[in-house]
């Protein structure tokens, strides 16, 4: 869809996911603020149904127009954000702490083999169906998705409160992240997060430039990084995450992702290859799945209802596409001092990434133990 405009107008669609993204935060802060707990993901996640229905019957009706094409970007880069922020707000009201700990690096790798399978359904079907039968399927399967989701609110076990609405400020988010140290934390955190992907986005497209000449293996090349990230996130979720967090606390599972960026940022410095380049990829985006990622929503369940769904989206979105454009300007202007100073500045973030991390992870970590001792 953002192909049918051209490469060159782009970055009139990322403005406009971001602008798009203001208008739907204080929207959301709405909906939260008026309708109850348990009500709140199936009434936006139905919502969200609906669209995709509309969109189906627009693609039907005959070629896909630029207009609806550049609408369904904006819409989708939006919507992917708001439906997996909310879910794990869901989570966080469903699980405790203790059972977080246990438990979300397995639901983790419900996201990661969803990395596998939906691209891999779409490139068989992709050639013999068109856009709009897509587009069904993907309302069946978030259907479903969504019935699931309703299904482990009502029956896993769920906190007292449910019942009543959140009420507060349209924009009580923001109020709620600046307020407090721990959400202002985490919002740090998605910031070093997504400063570092856009770095690395930029070392690897001009390492690859300068050292793979075809087109062909070009794309093979980032293919097999995608394969690998998900396969490396995968088996970390399933067998190191709860064990590392319950052995090791959050703080540890918060600084190992930043920690080894620190060293990767070194190694792309002297050592400027693709191998090390996908190296350093593989670990930033497959740690952060399986380990910052799980790690960061645990957090949010020690915290009151009101910030775990409006602060908690706030970050998930304003925050995280805020800083993606904030940092696309800062990448060029660093990138006329060479790779070198790309990857000095990348280590500088990883740093305060992991200072960060180590911080707000201890204080998750001793609230737990205080948890525990206190009933005791």
């Amino acid at each position: 869809m953002g192909v049918q405009s051209g490469a060159g107008k782009l970055q009139w669609l990322f403005t406009g996911t971001f602008v798009a993204t203001l208008v739907a935060v204080p929207i959301f802060g709405a909906v939260v603020a008026r309708v109850r707990r348990r009500l709140l993901l199936p009434v936006v996640y139905g919502f969200f149904i609906t669209n995709l229905i509309a969109f189906h019957f627009a693609m039907r009706s005959g070629p896909v127009s630029l207009a609806t094409a550049a609408t369904f970007f904006i819409w989708l880069s939006v919507f992917n954000l708001f439906v997996v922020s909310l879910f794990w707000s869901t989570a966080s009201d469903v699980f405790t702490t203790e059972e977080s700990h246990r438990l979300y690096g397995f639901i983790a790798a419900g996201g990661t083999a969803g990395a596998f399978t939906g691209p891999a359904l779409t490139a068989v079907l992709a050639r013999n169906t068109s856009t709009a039968n897509l587009i069904a399927i993907s309302t069946v399967l978030f259907t479903l998705a969504t019935i699931a989701a309703t299904m482990l609110a009502r029956t896993a076990g769920t906190r007292e409160g449910r019942e009543i609405r959140i009420g507060g400020g349209l924009l009580a988010g923001i109020r709620l992240t600046l307020q407090s140290p721990t959400l202002a934390g985490i919002a740090l955190l998605v910031i070093c997060y997504t400063t570092v992907s856009t770095f690395l986005y930029f070392e690897q497209a001009e390492i690859v430039r300068r050292t793979i000449s075809d087109s062909g293996e070009r794309t093979a090349f980032f293919a097999t990084i995608d394969l690998l990230v998900n396969g490396v996130a995968l088996f970390v979720q399933l067998t190191l995450t709860s064990i590392v967090v319950r052995r090791f606390g959050v703080r540890t599972a918060l600084v190992v992702v930043p920690l080894l960026l620190l060293a990767g940022f070194f190694l792309i410095a002297i050592w400027p290859v693709p191998v090390m380049v996908a190296a350093v990829q593989i670990a930033h985006r497959a740690g952060d799945f399986s380990l910052g990622k799980p790690s960061r929503e645990m957090i949010y369940t020690t915290v009151d209802a009101e910030s775990r769904y409006k602060a908690k989206n706030f970050i998930d979105t304003t925050v995280y596409r805020g800083n993606d454009a904030v940092a696309g300007w800062i990448t060029a202007a660093i990138r006329t001092g060479g790779l070198g100073a790309l990857a000095a500045a990348g280590a500088a973030v990883a740093l305060v990434w992991s200072i960060t991390g180590y911080r707000i992870g201890r204080r998750h970590d001793e609230r737990r133990i205080e948890s525990v001792v206190e009933p005791a």
